[in-house]
Formats: structure tokens, sequence, C-alpha cells
């Protein structure tokens, strides 16, 4: 396969975030799929802080675990700009704090995997 330019969107949040009753994390990731995004993950962090949190780890025991959830999602410049349109409310109305970057990658290998069961 010929190298492909492609683009990466890199959300950092919180598992404890919500938008409409919902996780942060999970919403987004469903949005995404709906939106038809080529790929994406939802990555728990052994670790983290933000500008303006506490260092978090999944360490110790709280009643509610909080830990850092990092997103990524892949597909054309186009397409995540446009779902970036989407999300970007939801983030911004945030309580707490988070990051949303973007970088553009090169895809040397793109394989669609076996559906069958």
């Amino acid at each position: 396969m010929e190298p492909k330019k492609i683009k990466l969107l890199k959300i950092f949040v919180s598992s404890t975030d919500v938008v409409d009753h919902a996780l942060l994390y999970e919403s987004i990731v469903r949005k995404a799929k709906e939106f038809g995004i080529a790929g994406g993950t939802a990555v728990k962090g052994a670790m983290g802080y933000g500008l303006s949190s506490e260092l978090r780890n999944t360490r110790f025991f709280e009643l509610v675990e909080k830990f850092p959830v990092i997103l990524e999602f892949i597909d054309t410049p186009e397409k995540i700009e446009g779902f970036l349109k989407v999300i970007l409310p939801w983030l911004d109305k945030q309580p707490k704090g988070c990051l949303v970057a973007t970088e553009d990658v090169t895809a040397h290998l793109i394989k669609k995997g076996d559906t069958k069961k």
C-alpha cells in the first residue's frame, strides 16, 4: 500500500465527565461511529493530571473511580474537522478541563479485519 496522509484526533477527558446524563467518553465514541469516523479507541489512563486538576491514578480506592481517558480517532482531515464541529460544544461545556489536539500522520497499512465469526 502507498503511504496515505490522514489525521489523528486525540481527546483527553476524565472518566467521570458526563454529557446529557451519559459518560462523555462513551458518548464521543458512539457519536464518532455514527458520524462514520474510520476508527476510534478509548484508553483508560493509569495515571495523569491536567492544568486544573490533581494527580490521579488507579492505585487508590475511591467511592467513584476517576481516571484519565484518552480518546483517539483517525480519518481524513475533512472527516475529523467535521466531527470536531459536532463534539467541541460538548467539550466546551465541561466544568472540568480537557484537551483536544490533532496531528497529521502517515498510514502505512490500512487493513480491514475479517468480519466472519
